[in-house]
């Protein structure tokens, strides 16, 4: 049995928890990991641990072996850091025995990621958000330049370094406009500018990155492309396909330029699995937060900076220059069906998982946005406002996507606030839920979260 996790959001949902939560009830085998590594998973266990997981699934802590496929963009020296923190600070010693990676998965080097970070720091005032890691700027560049693109299984080539000062000139070459224009940056931001610049332009970069690259080599296993069916597809018991960043944020079904440049839709996981002759049950759950959360620009219609310190209390609202800020409001119905449409409508998921219900419980009020004020255009929105979807895979289909999120920008929701009683029971809390998300988004809820750990979600 394999399950997908797809977030329905903009990739803040909770899918780190949800996924831990299955490998410790389903006792899953192998974690695959789909997209890209820039994201943090975050997963507290029962046990009093917890770990932000990037390359790494979200059931290693509980021995879950993990297989970074040929659709995951990964960063070499971020993994071999990852591995190490989990080997010396959780002591999980075969950490990297646990661990497998196809050879036609994409590399992030070190100047992608900087050049992913002059590029925000030149927008400004006009932050494109959830960038800086360079995986975006990778993707983008092995569709330009074929020939300066590395896989896994060229990390070993003898011209890797060759490669790699290629990729450093060819950076320099894009990014000369935004070099030359560096003293008109904020001034906040000419400083880190001028260090991502003098790095860019160190050729000494290129030396070390091999040595990491190298080391990764050293200490994982890396397969062949037929190794998912042959190993792990063609064994008894659970896998769960563990995917990056959520639907609001697909490449062209998100709200160009505020989107990722990876396919985020589980029609993705489906064609792999497909490509892997799996012919076995495959279960898909969309997961959401209970309010609505977004980090960094874009359209987001139900944003409520005075709920900020309701719904996120404590310490989790860091911002950073590269993801953004973290914004919230009520929960977007209408964003969510959108999303569900994205992938083919309710009868694309099997169930979903709602996560921090427990948040809604402590606030004793549950906010909702089931409709727009102004989604009028019949050329976006239905009669009902409901987003239209648009399918393609063009300029034309950004340049639709980027007037529908102007379009979003100008939108008003209309709410719904239902009270939750302080002392309501666990029962009542997840009847609720229940009961409003499936009558008003026709997917069955699966699972409600009422808390950090495994312990604390229920399975219905």
């Amino acid at each position: 049995m394999i399950f997908i996790v797809t977030d329905l959001g903009g990739g803040d949902g909770g899918k780190g928890g949800v996924v831990h939560k299955i490998c410790t009830m389903k006792k899953a085998h192998t974690v695959v990991k789909v997209g890209g590594a820039q994201g943090s998973h975050g997963v507290r266990t029962a046990s009093g641990q917890s770990f932000n997981f990037s390359h790494f699934g979200c059931g290693t802590l509980e021995g879950t072996r993990t297989h970074i496929s040929r659709a995951m963009v990964i960063d070499p020296h971020a993994l071999v850091y990852e591995g190490k923190l989990l080997q010396y600070a959780h002591g999980i010693r075969d950490v990297f025995d646990l661990l497998s990676v196809d050879q036609d998965a994409l590399c992030v080097t070190p100047f992608h990621r900087m050049a992913s970070q002059l590029r925000e720091l030149a927008r400004k005032d006009k932050p494109k958000g959830t960038v800086g890691t360079g995986v975006g700027e990778a993707v983008v560049d092995a569709e330009r330049f074929p020939e300066l693109t590395i896989h896994v299984r060229d990390i070993g080539k003898e011209e890797l370094g060759d490669v790699l000062e290629a990729v450093r000139v060819q950076k320099l070459r894009d990014l000369a406009p935004i070099i030359a224009d560096v003293g008109n940056f904020w001034e906040s931001d000419r400083a880190l500018a001028r260090i991502l610049i003098a790095s860019l332009q160190n050729q000494g970069f290129v030396s070390a990155t091999v040595e990491g690259f190298r080391e990764m080599l050293s200490l994982v296993n890396i397969c062949d492309g037929d190794y998912l069916g042959r190993e792990i597809l063609s064994r008894d018991g659970t896998v769960v396909v563990e995917c990056s960043h959520g639907i609001l944020t697909d490449r062209y079904h998100g709200f160009h330029p505020h989107t990722t440049q990876l396919r985020t839709l589980p029609s993705e996981v489906l064609r792999l699995l497909e490509k892997s002759a799996y012919t076995g049950e495959v279960v898909k759950f969309g997961i959401t937060r209970a309010y609505q959360i977004r980090h960094g620009a874009g359209p987001m219609v139900t944003e409520c900076p005075d709920m900020l310190d309701d719904l996120l209390p404590g310490s989790h609202k860091e911002n950073n220059r590269w993801q953004g800020e973290v914004r919230v409001g009520p929960l977007d119905l209408v964003a969510l069906r959108y999303a569900i449409s994205v992938c083919g409508g309710p009868q694309a998921f099997d169930g979903l998982a709602v996560t921090w219900f427990d948040q809604i419980h402590a606030n004793r009020k549950w906010h909702l946005c089931d409709s727009y004020i102004g989604a009028d255009n019949p050329s976006f929105f239905t009669p009902k406002g409901e987003i239209k979807v648009r399918r393609g895979s063009d300029a034309s289909q950004l340049a639709y996507q980027e007037k529908l999120g102007e379009l979003l920008e100008s939108c008003v929701p209309k709410l719904t606030t239902y009270d939750v009683p302080a002392g309501a029971s666990q029962g009542s809390l997840v009847d609720l839920c229940k009961e409003v998300l499936e009558e008003r988004l026709c997917v069955s809820v699966h699972m409600v979260s009422l808390g950090p750990t495994e312990a604390d979600k229920v399975c219905i």
